[in-house]
C-alpha cells in the first residue's frame, strides 16, 4: 500500500505491535520525543538538499524532502499519516530554512580566519652577494631580507616590488615566488611570501627599517639572523616551492618544512 495515499488513512485502523491504532492520528498527538526526532530529520534533509542544490525546495520539490523524512519515520516505527507530515513541514518550512541558513553561515564563519599577508625578497647580484637588512624593529631584530606587509587591495608581486624599493632604494624586476613561511598567533594567520630577484635598477640606500648592504650569501649565514631566517634560507635555496609552518613549543617557535 502506498504510504503517501492519504485515502488509506480515512476511517481505517492499523494493527501495530498488537495494538489497534487509529490512522486518522494527528501530528499534534505524537509524543514530544517523536516530534523532536521528526523536526531534526526535517532539518537535516532540508540542509542536505540545500548544500547539494544551492537552493531550498520550492512548492513542487517539497515532497522530495518529505518523502525522505517519511522513510525515516517508518524506519523508526513512528505511526503518523504522510499527509500530516507534509502539512507540518509546510507550516514549519520558513523556520527550517532559517535554521539551515544560520548553521551554514556559522560553519562558513568558522572556516574563515584573520590573515595578515607579508613578503620578503632575497635580492641577488651577479657576484654571489645578497642584499641584507639589519632590522631594528623592536619586535623583529637581526639580519634578514627586505620585505613588509601587503597593503589592502594590493597585488602581491607589486607589494614586494614596493617594499624592496622603500627599504633599499632598488626597483626589482620579475620577482620569483619561491615559497611560504607562516604561523598563527593571537588569532591571526600570518603568511610571508618568499621571493627571489636577480634584476634591479636604482641606487642602494638604507631606510628607517635598518641598514642595507651587499654581503656574500655564505657570510650572511654566519650573522645574527632574525627569527626564522634559517628556514627562509632553506626554502630560498631549494629548487622547488616549499612551505614552512612555525608552531609554538616550550622553547619557542619551531619550523616544520613541507
Amino acid at each position: 500500500m502506498n504510504p503517501k495515499d492519504e485515502v488509506k488513512f480515512e476511517d481505517i485502523n492499523k494493527m501495530t505491535d498488537g495494538k489497534l491504532l487509529q490512522t486518522d492520528k494527528k501530528y499534534a498527538q505524537l509524543k514530544l520525543k517523536q516530534k523532536e526526532k521528526i523536526a531534526e530529520w526535517m532539518f537535516q534533509v532540508t540542509r542536505d538538499y540545500y548544500t547539494k542544490n544551492y537552493t531550498f525546495p520550492n512548492d513542487r520539490q517539497i515532497e522530495k524532502v518529505v518523502n525522505i523524512v517519511y522513510e525515516k519515520i517508518e524506519e523508526a516505527e513512528i505511526w503518523v499519516p504522510y499527509g500530516e507530515v507534509l502539512r507540518h513541514y509546510k507550516s514549519k518550512r520558513s523556520a527550517i530554512n532559517r535554521r539551515v541558513r544560520k548553521e551554514l553561515n556559522e560553519k562558513e564563519e568558522n572556516r574563515n580566519e584573520k590573515v595578515c599577508f607579508m613578503n620578503m625578497c632575497m635580492v641577488q647580484d651577479d657576484k654571489g652577494n645578497v642584499l641584507a637588512l639589519d632590522k631594528v624593529n623592536d619586535s623583529y631584530t637581526g639580519t634578514t631580507f627586505p620585505g613588509g606587509h601587503v597593503e589592502q587591495n594590493e597585488i602581491f608581486q607589486k607589494s614586494i616590488i614596493r617594499e624592496v624599493w622603500e627599504e633599499t632604494g632598488l626597483t626589482i624586476e620579475s620577482p620569483k615566488l619561491c615559497g611560504l613561511y607562516h604561523w598563527h598567533e593571537d588569532g591571526v594567520h600570518s603568511v610571508i611570501m618568499l621571493y627571489k630577484a636577480e634584476k634591479f635598477i636604482g641606487e642602494l640606500k638604507s631606510s628607517e627599517e635598518g641598514q642595507v648592504y651587499w654581503i656574500p650569501l655564505e657570510e650572511l649565514k654566519t650573522r645574527e639572523l632574525a627569527t626564522g631566517m634559517k628556514y627562509v634560507l632553506q626554502i630560498l635555496g631549494a629548487d622547488q616551492v616549499n612551505e614552512c609552518y612555525m608552531h609554538l613549543e616550550s622553547e619557542g617557535y619551531v619550523g616544520d618544512l613541507y
